[in-house]
């Protein structure tokens, strides 16, 4: 038996004892999702693991995970810097990547030719990302469908950390807000320099929004919210790809 299936048994023997996360998060059509159930309790006595994905595609029902990128912070030490311990590993596709994502994440099928399979890279980050809250951008409506699929193709239980979205803390802070909310519009909003870090690399993407999310920190603490407690549904206005003319 390889090692990719011998990990997906553990996996599903260990799938019992994991605890279910609270947030509910619904689909409600092409243009917006309702997150619920969404509790953290002192935003400022956690760790965080911020994390991103790269792949061949975005329909989590036909495309794969090609990339993991992560790294940790403490919300006791106001350090976005990339001193911070990190995570990144090409994950191998059962599909070959095409040219225009190779273009635009600069993953190769090379890159992913002798890369763990899903079952090792998703253990791997697991463990990175053990006793955090995850962090992401439009990661409810991109990377964690995208893990779910994954997971649910080799019957491996999904992630059961917490995950926040900056995306829902900014419209927290700023429910008048009308745009959607995109990683441009953040660092535009919230001033993030961005120098030197690449775009649509999952590490560096993952620093880049670790940035976002400090500024969203420093927010919550001038306006002393020290917690959050979605009781209702939020609704959260999704990226819209441009349609094809």
């Amino acid at each position: 038996m390889s090692r990719c299936l011998k990990q997906a048994e553990g996996d599903r023997t260990a799938a019992n004892h994991n605890r279910s996360g609270r947030m509910k998060l619904q689909i409600i059509s092409e243009v917006e999702y309702e997150v619920s159930e969404l509790k953290v309790d002192n935003l400022f006595n956690e760790s965080y693991c911020v994390f991103d994905l790269e792949a061949t595609g975005i329909n989590p029902e036909r495309d794969h995970i090609i990339q993991i990128g992560a790294v940790r912070i403490s919300a006791g030490n106001d350090d976005s810097s990339q001193s911070n311990p990190s995570f990144m590993t090409y994950v191998r596709s059962p599909e070959p990547i095409s040219p225009f994502i190779e273009q635009l994440t600069g993953v190769t099928n090379e890159h992913i030719a002798d890369a763990p399979c899903w079952e090792i890279a998703y253990e791997d980050f697991r463990t990175f990302a053990k006793d955090t809250i995850l962090v992401t951008q439009a990661g409810y409506e991109y990377d964690w469908p995208l893990i779910q699929a994954e997971c649910h193709r080799r019957q491996l239980p999904a992630l059961n950390a917490p995950i926040l979205d900056t995306k829902l803390l900014y419209q927290y802070l700023y429910p008048e807000e009308q745009a959607i909310i995109s990683t441009n519009l953040l660092m535009e909003r919230l001033g993030v320099d961005d120098s030197g870090l690449a775009r649509h690399d999952a590490l560096s993407d993952s620093y880049r929004i670790a940035k976002i999310f400090w500024r969203l920190l420093d927010q919550y603490r001038e306006r002393s919210i020290h917690s959050l407690n979605l009781s209702h549904p939020m609704t959260i206005k999704r990226f819209q790809l441009p349609k094809p003319k």
